[in-house]
């Protein structure tokens, strides 16, 4: 009403209206903290208005990523928000899952609670997979937390509802899940889902029980189904997953209402944060397929938004929102000049301007990568006692921007009852170690779409089970990998004949590092360097490592620290066939 000054103005800009999917110029008042008007707001000017001259650029809401793992990103907290602002996300829905496999209930306690200290604005959601982990498969969980936790945590400040249930324990009817997913039902809160490989059946079923979303989809006739049944699509453009393109065609060729899209990143790894962002990147992505630029901004703002029911408090330039904005040189490009949250520059030309709360990590997320004992290239090798020279085998195939795997089948020699890799046809050994004491011992395969020619990489982060793993043209360096992983806490490693080229340390929970951006970005950046002397192709190879491992109901085929799996249907494999 002009009854006091405004505290900020962003003038001069073109103001991109999600609500209305125009474009025009607009003025933006702001006053502690929120928007208070935006038009012609001349009339709050005063003396001690702050002015933000957006000099003709665009005014677009602060960015949200409705499903990102902090974890995935190895960063620690501060180092991950400051990638998420410099990116112009200003808020992102995580459960800390990772994190609660390896660290339980307290870990993840601390992580929502350092966010809470950031000016990222976190919504908190039940992280599940901290409990599922792979029970649906089959596999012993590590410790993780409990269904009393789930339902504890889901009365915490500032929780929207679930992280990603997966569909199978709804369709089955687990009593446990059920119960949470009505918990969360009756106190209006949101049911995110994860509904890979789901079929029509289940997909009616799982949106009967009060699934909303899915970030899974990753073909356009599966995108279709799943909108038209009633899940948002959270299109994914993230590390080792590439989906968008695809995506937008339900909206570009088969005309849907675009309201049902929005947008995720679920994977971010430090390059990606520093050279493409997660949110800014699937709107370049869209755009370049035929998506109109003010309708990617959309998608990747009030879409995400009204997901948790926050479209009153985010993701829109109207009154009475978080004054969350970015000011954008080209929308084609989206590059970002400033980023406000509560309007309070974070973010110009590129650069952070405030400083983030020290972050200080209990002395329990340390030393987290336990083995009984030092692993030995024969834990990692496939056997067969057929006395045949060859064997058929089961090979989990890898494709590249896919966290999909399929089956495949190769010959390969015996010698010595050990069945061995074949590099002419990229057959790689593949092995996960258990980290946590379970006694599940080790598990061995085949993986092809490495392409690896020497050497071995290892990781101690894989999706929910974030045991040790390893890829490589043989076991000694495999073996190698893990020990230095092992002694380290845990991390990224690059080994070629018997020699360490190249190593992350995460140690914090084995899983993110407690190092500056730069440093942990530089160490990834020559890591890839190596991997790539060494062969492989790939432009995620540590995201598509993780992914060759079981993950829920992404199928087909995964290896684990029990063995080889069938994700649909469900059955324990072995990985020799016949001699």
């Amino acid at each position: 009403m002009g009854r006091a000054d405004a505290d900020a103005i962003v003038a001069n800009g073109r103001v991109v209206n999600v609500l209305t999917r125009e474009v025009y110029e607009a003025t933006i008042a702001i006053k502690s903290g929120r928007i208070a008007a935006v038009g012609d707001v001349a009339y709050t000017r005063g003396k001690d208005t702050e002015i933000v001259d957006a000099d003709g650029r665009y005014v677009t809401p602060g960015l949200i990523d409705a499903h990102l793992h902090m974890y995935h990103s190895y960063l620690g907290v501060n180092e991950f928000v400051e990638g998420l602002l410099l990116g112009g996300v200003t808020a992102n829905a995580d459960g800390f899952y990772g994190q609660g496999i390896v660290g339980g209930k307290d870990a993840v306690r601390f992580f929502k609670d350092a966010f809470d200290s950031t000016p990222l604005r976190l919504i908190f959601v039940v992280p599940t997979l901290a409990y599922l982990q792979n029970r649906e498969l089959g596999l012993q969980p590590a410790p993780g937390i409990e269904v009393e936790d789930m339902h504890e945590m889901l009365s915490w400040d500032g929780c929207f509802g679930l992280e990603e249930p997966p569909f199978i324990p709804i369709v089955d009817k687990w009593d446990d899940f059920l119960g949470l997913l009505e918990a969360t039902l009756e106190q209006g809160k949101t049911i995110t889902g994860h509904a890979a490989g789901a079929d029509f059946r289940q997909t009616q079923a799982f949106v009967a029980m009060g699934a909303s979303t899915d970030h899974e989809a990753v073909g356009t006739d599966e995108a279709l189904m799943k909108a038209r049944a009633g899940l948002r699509l959270l299109m994914r453009q993230g590390s080792g997953a590439f989906d968008v393109p695809a995506l937008v065609k339900v909206y570009t060729e088969h005309k849907i209402d675009p309201r049902q899209l929005a947008f995720c990143a679920d994977l971010a790894s430090p390059e990606k944060l520093l050279h493409e962002g997660t949110i800014a990147e699937n709107i370049r992505v869209a755009i370049a397929h035929g998506v109109p630029p003010a309708l990617a901004v959309q998608m990747g703002t009030i879409n995400n938004a009204e997901v948790f029911g926050l479209d009153k408090e985010m993701g829109v330039l109207a009154p009475g929102r978080h004054a969350d904005i970015l000011l954008v040189d080209e929308l084609t490009d989206f590059s970002i000049q400033r980023v406000l949250v509560g309007g309070k520059t974070v973010v110009e030309d590129g650069e952070m301007t405030v400083k983030l709360p020290a972050q200080d990590y209990p002395g329990a997320f340390f030393g987290s990568v336990k083995l009984d004992r030092p692993i030995e290239p024969g834990h990692l090798v496939v056997t067969s006692d057929s006395g045949a020279s060859q064997v058929d085998v089961r090979v989990i195939g890898i494709t590249q921007g896919s966290l999909v795997t399929d089956e495949r089948r190769a010959t390969l020699r015996v010698e010595d009852g050990v069945v061995l890799p074949d590099l002419e046809q990229d057959v790689l050994p593949l092995a996960m170690v258990d980290r946590f004491g379970k006694g599940t011992g080790a598990g061995a395969g085949f993986v092809q779409g490495f392409e690896l020619q020497r050497g071995a990489i290892a990781s101690s982060v894989n999706a929910v089970c974030e045991n040790l793993v390893a890829v490589g043209t043989n076991t000694d360096d495999m073996a190698i990998a893990m020990n230095c992983l092992a002694e380290v806490g845990g991390g990224k490693v690059v080994v070629a004949d018997g020699e360490v080229l190249s190593l992350v340390e995460l140690p914090l929970l084995g899983l993110m590092s407690t190092e500056p951006m730069a440093q942990i970005a530089a160490k990834f950046d020559h890591a890839f360097e190596q991997i790539a002397k060494l062969g492989c192709p790939l432009r995620s190879p540590f995201a598509q490592l993780e992914f060759s491992f079981a993950c829920g109901e992404i199928g087909d085929i995964r290896l684990s620290d029990e063995g080889l799996i069938r994700v649909e249907p469900c059955e324990r494999l072995e990985v020799v066939l016949s001699a």
